[in-house]
């Protein structure tokens, strides 16, 4: 995969694409994905298009291309509009310290994850939003789950709450996906943390990797925890 292969000029330029979205995955997936999305990066900053950058890091795609992929992490993040990951995404993608990874006893950690995206801002001042998971393991079917939001230098927080889990996979990206449609949409910050928890909540509940919502009152609806039949 390259660059080449997409025409910058009519999705940024002319179609006047909202949100180039990357996933840390794909850039660490080989020396090639790492080229290509940073060229698309800079292809879309060029035009004026938000750049979002999920931190996403995996540790078997790392290693050995520790001190490549830190550099183009930084690179991305650098340009990047709307930055996500988790304490474990921010410390080992871009070398920050923060609470212990793995989730634990999230409620009181907070602080600690608000401390850690205060010196993420201080490094990488282009992003206006960032953004991080709070995910706690009571069972492989129960989880706590929140979110933080901090947007134009103000906190939004949902704290943890109770959810049930069917298929874990895809809880990150349901949060990204639903914070950047209200971000497009133009809504507020709060709305945008409250309509990324419960895309999220949705992925984590179904069996796909990723959320099918069939409308926005859905995802609302599931937000307020609101399980009456609709007719």
């Amino acid at each position: 995969m390259s660059a080449g292969e997409f025409d910058v000029e009519r999705i940024f330029g002319e179609e006047g694409v909202g949100i180039l979205h990357l996933s840390g995955l794909i850039v660490a997936m080989s020396p090639e994905t790492t080229k290509c999305c940073l060229e698309l990066a800079r292809a879309a900053k060029k035009y004026g298009t938000l750049v979002s950058f999920d931190l996403n890091y995996r540790a078997t795609f790392w290693k050995g291309r520790e001190e490549e992929l830190g550099a183009a992490f930084h690179q991305i993040a650098s340009l990047a509009d709307v930055l996500v990951g988790n304490e474990e995404d921010f410390q080992f993608c871009l070398g920050f310290k923060g609470p212990e990874a793995g989730g634990k006893d999230l409620g009181s950690k907070i602080d600690s994850f608000k401390g850690m995206i205060g010196e993420v801002m201080s490094k990488y001042p282009n992003a206006k939003v960032y953004g991080t998971t709070l995910r706690q393991i009571i069972s492989a079917n129960e989880h706590m789950w929140g979110c933080l939001l901090c947007a134009e230098g103000q906190w939004y927080v949902e704290e943890p709450r109770a959810i049930q889990v069917l298929d874990r996979i895809g809880g990150g990206d349901g949060f990204t996906g639903g914070l950047l449609y209200g971000i497009l949409k133009g809504w507020a910050p709060a709305e945008c943390a409250q309509f990324g928890w419960a895309t999220g909540v949705l992925a984590a509940s179904s069996l796909n990797d990723y959320a099918e919502p069939a409308d926005e009152k859905q995802i609302w609806d599931i937000y307020a925890g609101n399980a009456r039949v609709q007719r």
